[in-house]
């Protein structure tokens, strides 16, 4: 069983992050940020699904895969994604904002 780097990202609300840093920092920081990162917070009222919704198609991808590896590492990234899912719908929800 492979198991997912929780380490790989981190996140940080954009203001708290910026009260941290001094005007140089700041533009080399942004400069490095990921411009195709998306974040979906599990809290949000609409989270569960969608993580639910992704892992499921990310599952029936990989069960369907020939090659063995990819098709373990696409079953760990849904599994990653279900257990998301998961712990969202267990949380208590908000809508969500920009």
């Amino acid at each position: 069983m492979m198991y997912l780097d929780e380490e790989k990202y981190i996140v940080f609300k954009r203001s708290v992050f910026d009260d941290c840093l001094t005007d140089t920092l700041k533009r080399r920081m942004h400069n490095l940020a990921l411009k195709d990162a998306v974040v979906i917070r599990r809290q949000d009222a609409f989270a569960s699904p969608c993580l639910l919704t992704y892992a499921a198609m990310i599952s029936m991808v990989a069960k369907h895969h020939p090659d063995k590896k990819i098709k373990e590492e696409l079953l760990a990234i849904a599994d990653y994604f279900h257990e998301q899912g998961v712990l969202s719908g267990d949380e208590d929800s908000k809508l969500p904002t920009l």
